[in-house]
């Protein structure tokens, strides 16, 4: 905050001082960029899942906000503001923005003169690296703990003057920040007031030296916490613990807690959390100055529900039980008295455009972290048909779309706008595809990942830009040979910097890249020959030396090898690999080995409560040699009904892949696959792992025409000697890059 407007004099000295200075503004107009010759219109947009209150966009020599740029109006979700700014005088503004649950969103340094359009997402807030902006303007923030809403917020200078309220127009919920301005030629020491709505006493903090200390943090009972303090944290702030139940059906999206009958309900608790059906969160949050309040939940569809004059002090465990609702039984009745918003309805068809059946599709909103139901049921998308299906909404647009594919190889469609798009496309020129979304106008940009691990993070940003921005990937990974196609605003011009971050924490930068003359760009991490990528478990399927393991153990290799004890390595040949069985044969040139011998054809098919043993080598760079593990066949079908997998309890470590399942008798009942984790991406059981039945494995052996060991006799063994008599059998295989 500024107090330039109370000071007019002071200001018209300092013009006049500069004009009689010779040379001053030619100086200085020679230092900065030439800007345009007159003023330019300038888009906003939001991109946020939640409507816009207020707009500040400011010059970077201004020392205050100046006023709400959306006046009386608001900004609602995927609207554009159209907004004139003088910069033919100034290309760089300051921005800030409001949201209608009071979150803060701040761009700084934007060049509305190479970039006229800038879109916000509602995730962009001030960080440690802005408050150190050098200048004549310095930021500080203001963080409300209180337990109450803020309504004022004043500076008092050391020579006494009091600003206006610097919040302006708004007020700063419980759990909100406030990015203030002032001048540093006017002094760093100010006394910072704040008043609260109820009965709340006003608080002072004296003598705050915003140069040097530049967080403002107002705490329940009056306590300033340290800088960079935990919200709430300090040994004589008494804490709140109360455990909320969600007893209902459907997922609790939000949760706001309020003093009694205070008039706003301050920030999300959750964050970015939500609370699964018959799942529970723990509310941890400052008494302050009471110990009743209101709290309120929304459920998916944005329905509401509010427990009023709680005694939070008192109460240990706080229930919801959600809308009641049963499917089936007619249309939902509005509350009396109330007519209740029903959610809007939107019709998507998905499309398979490859050569593989979908098996199974999930459609879950952007900002929930669960996949929900599976939409197919019992049906499937067979290649080239159609599947048309409802999805219900709030007053937001974009959805996650994930199918798996017989086989159980998956593809992912994020942040798909489903008010404009209506049809969804797999398979085929999309298969292995991300779609990053951006301007239908835009230009488009394709991004291949080539190396070896994940990208975790991308970032894109104009060059004359000085913040890297959102990460453009969201909550979704570039995995290995996809790629992420993505339309960038025209206006940005051609010149673009990129950065990149991998799985691993490792980044990349490339400045100044022009992807007007290349638009397509691979970003992956790229290989070092003979260097160990991962490593996995295979097994000597005949006397020859063909070895049996997973496709994903060799995929991308650079070679394939046994680690042998010594440490060194003996090469294999790869045959053949099948991505949709994950299988792959390999075999090692000029061998006579010790085969693992497959339960005969003509035995009875494995069966559910059956006994199987582990021989593989998980881990290995923590637990080094062969480990053994026993479970029972649990279950006749993988994931989703895949009637290709089977399903037992043996423990399963990631290296165990490619291993063989071997049964009472030490003979080969399937080939080792994955964890039920792997596939839904959620743990939500544990020793449950995958296997591939013995029919899928010979049908790909036959089709590379060989044909492995078998034995229909033998007696029951113990785990001991089922290792024993596998260990010359079971190989540790090395993936080389």
């Amino acid at each position: 905050m500024s107090f330039s407007a109370l000071k007019p004099a002071r200001l018209a000295l300092v013009a006049a001082c500069a004009l009689m200075i010779p040379g001053a503004g030619a100086d200085a107009q020679q230092r900065r960029r030439e800007p345009a010759a007159r003023g330019a219109d300038t888009v906003v947009i939001n991109r946020a899942d939640i409507t816009m209150q207020n707009l500040y966009v400011t010059p970077i020599d201004n020392g205050g906000w100046g006023e709400d740029r959306l006046g009386s109006e608001v900004l609602n979700i995927g609207r554009r503001q159209r907004l004139r700014l003088n910069t033919g005088q100034q290309c760089r503004y300051d921005v800030r923005a409001v949201y209608n649950d009071g979150r803060e969103e701040t761009r700084f340094g934007v060049d509305f003169c190479q970039r006229p359009e800038l879109t916000l997402e509602g995730r962009s807030e001030t960080s440690a690296q802005d408050l150190q902006r050098q200048g004549p303007i310095g930021l500080f923030v203001v963080r409300n703990r209180s337990g109450n809403t803020l309504q004022t917020l004043k500076l008092t200078s050391a020579d006494g003057e009091d600003s206006e309220d610097i919040l302006i127009a708004s007020v700063l919920n419980d759990g909100a920040t406030f990015t203030g301005r002032f001048t540093r030629s006017e002094g760093c020491t100010y006394d910072v007031t704040a008043t609260f709505d109820g009965d709340a006493e006003e608080q002072t903090l004296q003598q705050r030296n915003l140069c040097t200390n530049r967080e403002v943090v107002f705490q329940a009972g009056g306590q300033d916490a340290a800088p960079g303090a935990r919200p709430g944290g300090g040994a004589a702030q008494e804490q709140l613990q109360v455990e909320i139940l969600n007893r209902g059906s459907i997922t609790i999206q939000t949760m706001n807690v309020r003093p009694a009958r205070a008039n706003s309900w301050g920030r999300d608790r959750l964050g970015s959390e939500v609370i699964a059906a018959r799942n529970s969160f723990t509310l941890r949050m400052p008494r302050g100055n009471t110990c009743q309040y209101d709290v309120r939940v929304t459920f998916d569809g944005n329905r509401e529900e509010v427990r009023r004059n709680v005694n939070l002090c008192e109460t240990r465990e706080l229930a919801f039980t959600g809308p009641a609702l049963a499917p089936g039984r007619g249309a939902r009745k509005a509350p009396a008295n109330q007519g209740e918003q029903r959610p809007a309805i939107s019709d998507v068809t998905v499309v398979n455009e490859g050569n593989k059946i979908i098996e199974a599709l999930f459609i879950s909103s952007s900002k929930v972290s669960t996949w929900g139901e599976d939409r197919l049921g019992a049906q499937r998308i067979e290649p080239g048909g159609r599947f048309s299906t409802q999805v219900e909404r709030d007053n937001q647009c974009n959805f996650d779309f994930r199918i798996v594919y017989q086989g159980g190889r998956e593809e992912r469609r994020m942040r798909q706008n489903i008010c404009d798009r209506r049809e969804i496309a797999f398979g085929g020129p999309n298969a292995f595809r991300i779609d990053g979304g951006g301007p239908e106008d835009g230009r488009r940009l394709v991004f291949l990942n080539q190396g070896r691990g994940d990208v975790r993070e991308l970032y894109l940003t104009p060059v004359s830009d000085s913040h890297w921005g959102d990460d453009r990937l969201g909550s979704e990974m570039l995995p290995r040979k996809f790629r992420f196609e993505v339309r960038i605003p025209n206006e940005g011009g051609c010149r673009w910097d990129l950065k990149i971050v991998y799985e691993g924490g490792q980044s990349v930068e490339k400045r100044d890249q022009d992807f007007c003359a290349n638009p397509e760009i691979q970003v992956g991490r790229p290989g070092r020959p003979g260097h160990l990528a991962s490593t996995g478990t295979g097994f000597y399927i005949t006397t020859a030396g063909h070895v049996l393991t997973n496709q994903h153990v060799v995929d991308g290799c650079g070679s394939v090898a046994i680690s042998r004890p010594d440490g060194k390595r003996t090469p294999l040949r790869l045959i053949a690999q099948d991505e949709g069985s994950d299988l792959a044969l390999l075999q090692e040139e000029g061998a006579t080995a010790t085969p693992l011998p497959f339960r005969a054809q003509g035995q009875a098919p494995i069966r559910a409560g059956e006994r199987v043993v582990l021989v593989g080598y998980p881990a290995r760079s923590q637990l080094g040699g062969v480990n053994v593990t026993e479970g029972l066949i649990s279950g006749l079908r993988g994931a989703l009904g895949d009637q290709s997998r089977f399903q037992y309890t043996a423990p399963t470590q990631p290296g165990n892949s490619g291993g063989p399942v071997l049964d009472e008798y030490g003979h080969v009942v399937g080939v080792v696959v994955s964890q039920i984790d792997k596939i839904s991406g959620e743990r939500t059981a544990q020793n449950i792992n995958f296997g591939i039945k013995l029919d899928l494995v010979r049908t790909f052996l036959s089709a590379n025409q060989v044909t492995p060991t078998e034995d229909n006799g033998g007696q029951i063994l113990r785990a001991a000697d089922i290792l024993q008599g596998s260990d010359r059998s079971v190989l540790p295989l090395d993936c080389l890059e």
